[in-house]
């Protein structure tokens, strides 16, 4: 049985949208400089989701291949493969939506992944060990990606790429295990000391902050042009649904543990990377191409709590599924389920 804290989450995060937006509709000098919360925020945020992640066993996850592979796969074959069709099928007289919807679905993003994995009762140890490969394959086929699917092609802003990966990864990263080493030093249990439940919270807490902030900051962008977000609607709710479904299908297929299931349902649908949104402001002049990027979030968000719903009701069943002693089960590096 859910708690009530798992019932009402979905319409915390959901509430905080509507504020956000109600908020830049009422006072929009004041919302649109939310900005600097958002990174924060986002900081905060995974600072905390790091506090449950013993990083002395995040290395250990690379053995774990076979799941690596299925990972960067989906993630860098299949799904622009899948944004580029849903392109042509549903932009084909729009280019720069067109591209702007390549630019926002072809890169996995570096950091709401391991948020939603966690919040699933994924397996975010390994999910951290995926980040890096997601980072380095991103950076180097995005151009590709670019010249190939969307008949363009953008210099990176490779160092603004590397600046957002050690403020929003390396420094929650070294903060959080800083914390961990100084509560252990005194010979306390990290978990016991910190405490499941408020950790809990406080992570439930900063998401709302941020999705608050995020959505406050930039509705300017979408009260400007509010068809864009119905001719988006299409597309990006079919790349969700069907990248969902796909991770589901492959998890099945390969008699992956729950944890790993959720991990790769959410590394393979949460997009909103840094480096989609550098090149969509950098390297094309049309501001539609960027508005795409900065508007995906919009839609995404609440997919993604709904996906976190869904897999907790699909859990039990996913687990029968599952063989009794998978050859590549993550329970050493499982993160302790919330209560």
């Amino acid at each position: 049985m859910l708690g009530a804290r798992d019932r009402f989450q979905p319409v915390v995060l959901l509430a905080a949208i509507g504020v956000g937006l109600g908020l830049a509709r009422a006072a929009p000098g004041p919302a649109a400089r939310l900005g600097p919360v958002v990174s924060v925020g986002v900081f905060v945020l995974l600072y905390l989701v790091m506090l449950g992640v013993d990083a002395g066993r995040v290395a250990a996850a690379f053995r774990h291949r076979r799941f690596l592979l299925v990972a960067v796969v989906s993630n860098f074959v299949v799904n622009p493969a899948l944004a580029w069709g849903l392109g042509a099928v549903f932009l084909r007289s729009e280019p720069d939506l067109r591209i702007g919807l390549l630019l926002f679905l072809v890169t996995p993003c570096i950091g709401w992944y391991l948020v939603f994995t966690e919040l699933a009762g994924g397996d975010a140890p390994l999910g951290v060990s995926l980040l890096g490969l997601n980072v380095i394959l991103q950076v180097l086929l995005l151009p590709g990606y670019l010249y190939l699917l969307g008949g363009g092609f953008g210099d990176l802003a490779v160092g603004e790429v590397i600046g957002s990966v050690a403020r929003y990864l390396v420094a929650p990263i070294l903060a959080a295990a800083a914390t961990r080493s100084a509560i252990g030093a005194t010979g306390r249990s990290p978990t016991t000391t910190l405490g499941r439940l408020h950790l809990a919270d406080a992570k439930i807490g900063a998401l709302v902050i941020v999705i608050f902030a995020m959505f406050a900051s930039q509705a300017d962008a979408l009260f400007d042009n509010p068809g864009v977000l119905l001719r988006l609607a299409p597309p990006l709710a079919a790349f969700f649904a069907l990248a969902f479904i796909i991770a589901l299908a492959v998890g099945h297929r390969l008699g992956l543990a729950y944890e790993q299931v959720a991990l790769l349902v959410f590394t393979t649908t949460s997009r909103n990377s840094e480096a989609s949104l550098a090149v969509a402001v950098t390297a094309f002049t049309s501001p539609l191409v960027g508005l795409t990027v900065a508007v995906g979030p919009i839609l995404e968000l609440p997919l993604l709590v709904v996906m976190v719903r869904v897999l907790a009701r699909l859990r039990p069943r996913i687990e029968a599924s599952a063989p009794p002693a998978p050859v590549e089960s993550s329970t050493a590096l499982r993160v302790e389920p919330q209560p």
